[in-house]
């Protein structure tokens, strides 16, 4: 069984699934690679985004119940993508986004180039407000592929990360692979996931990854890093 923390499967609010049939066919494929829990994590851009995790949350929904009236046996969970802002408490504050399946973990997207001088003191706010920080897909920002010693530091300070299983596949090229081995290597990484956005090449389906997880690092790091940790999330 896999956990997918991070998947843009909620049609129409990013540009993630198009439509309901596009997020039909995602939830297909997520179920037939073994994934039984989604979390739905639609970008959420300040100035940029106009929803209320309210709204997330009523579309998850809707997605379940087209779930189960289609013979598949998966859960989706609300969450989002938060891009790093210096009014992430506020926003939260304000019902604007949520944490992870209603959790006490929130997903963190930084910008590709370089990460914000704010970064550490909005992380550390989010942490006084006993939310842990999971920063999306650290092996695509140039930085880290600079310097990955970087997820270290926040790993130190109880930040978590998430990868992208394309990343371990290759599909955002040689530079994010490598960065993505370094990391899962250094113990820096807790999840892995499938950051979908379509039912083609940004599919949900993570059985390639987690396959050659197992081969380079073995079997209980495939399973911490596909489900053991992530059924954390829903401890809490």
């Amino acid at each position: 069984m896999y956990i997918d923390i991070h998947s843009h499967i909620i049609p129409g609010v990013d540009d993630g699934a198009r439509d309901e049939a596009m997020s039909l066919k995602m939830l297909r494929i997520a179920h037939d690679c073994g994934t039984r829990h989604i979390i739905a994590t639609p970008h959420y851009v300040p100035g940029n985004t106009r929803y209320q995790f309210t709204d997330i949350i009523e579309k998850c929904a809707y997605l379940n119940n087209l779930a189960v009236n289609s013979g598949l046996s998966i859960t989706v969970y609300p969450g989002c993508e938060v891009f790093i802002t210096p009014e992430i408490v506020e926003l939260y504050d304000q019902g604007l986004i949520g944490t992870l399946a209603e959790s006490c973990y929130m997903l963190i997207e930084f910008p590709m180039m370089s990460i914000p001088p704010y970064t550490d003191t909005v992380l550390y706010h989010l942490q006084l407000k006993g939310i842990t920080p999971v920063i999306a897909h650290p092996e695509r920002y140039i930085e880290i592929q600079r310097k990955p010693e970087l997820i270290g530091a926040y790993a130190d300070r109880g930040i978590l990360s998430q990868v992208n299983s394309g990343s371990i596949t290759g599909l955002y090229g040689m530079k994010a692979k490598r960065t993505v081995m370094r990391l899962i290597k250094e113990g820096w990484v807790q999840f892995v996931a499938s950051d979908t956005h379509s039912d083609n090449n940004r599919n949900p389906d993570l059985e390639n990854a987690a396959a050659r997880i197992e081969k380079k690092f073995g079997l209980k790091m495939r399973e911490n890093l596909f489900t053991l940790n992530a059924l954390k999330i829903f401890e809490h």
